[in-house]
């Protein structure tokens, strides 16, 4: 207050109780957060799973016991209600992802179906239509796309390239298949030497729904793809991919 001037901004207050002949109140320093030590290499362990299938087993049992067994340490009712709502919240959103996820999958198993089917049955349709004596002056080979552009694709050096991520619990393989019929999946645990063909599909991605070799035990696959063409595998064995599966 060197200037005989009051400023509110520097610390007084009205009603503060102080007097005009005092220093400027300095407020006391905010208090030191102190850390919780750890045991240096013992891990925090966490109530709540991390796998998905097991925390939803969690939320589930919180739903299903939560009414009876908070009872137990004398917690409010509405305190008691509250928890379980939020489980209940928690497990349908999750269900709701479940349900979506298995839904996705049986339209993409029909899809592949009608695919099949439906494209041996065009094929065969303008095979047909390109045998009519008015085709070639239609013009209709260029307005519906008939004709297919020159790729040179060769059989003989054909490489599929795979690609592995996992979805809804199973372990989704996109691969290439460019001119073939199909692609033929192979998959072998890491360190062993055979390989097991698992199948063939004519439209990526596969999904490999084996389940783990040794329960709750994760392992790492490996894969490798070859075309098919009339049934018979050609070109290159594909790269060999790997994935750490947890089941």
């Amino acid at each position: 207050m060197a200037d005989g001037i009051i400023k509110l901004d520097e610390g007084w207050h009205l009603d503060a109780g102080w007097h005009l002949d005092q220093l400027i109140p300095i407020p006391p320093a905010p208090p030191v957060t102190v850390r919780l030590k750890r045991t240096k290499g013992i891990k925090h362990m966490d109530y709540m799973p991390k796998k998905r299938a097991e925390l939803k087993d969690w939320w589930i049992n919180l739903k299903d016991n939560g009414t009876v067994e908070l009872a137990k340490i004398n917690l409010a009712a509405p305190d008691i209600t509250a928890a379980v709502a939020t489980a209940t919240n928690q497990v349908a959103k999750m269900q709701a992802t479940d349900d979506a996820e298995a839904a996705l999958a049986a339209a993409r198993s029909m899809e592949k179906s009608a695919t099949i089917s439906n494209e041996q049955t065009i094929r065969a349709a303008v095979r047909n239509w390109k045998t009519l004596s008015a085709y070639p002056g239609s013009g209709v080979e260029g307005s519906l796309k008939l004709k297919g552009a020159e790729d040179g694709f060769d059989p003989a050096t054909f490489k599929s390239v795979l690609k592995l991520s996992i979805m809804g619990g199973h372990i989704r393989v996109d691969f290439s298949k460019e001119k073939c019929d199909s692609v033929v999946v192979y998959c072998r645990l890491r360190g062993t030497q055979g390989w097991t063909k698992l199948g063939n599909d004519s439209r990526s991605p596969y999904y490999d729904t084996a389940p783990l070799a040794n329960p709750n035990v994760p392992e790492t696959r490996e894969y490798m793809g070859m075309g098919v063409i009339d049934d018979v595998e050609i070109g290159l064995p594909s790269d060999i991919v790997s994935i750490v599966f947890g089941g």
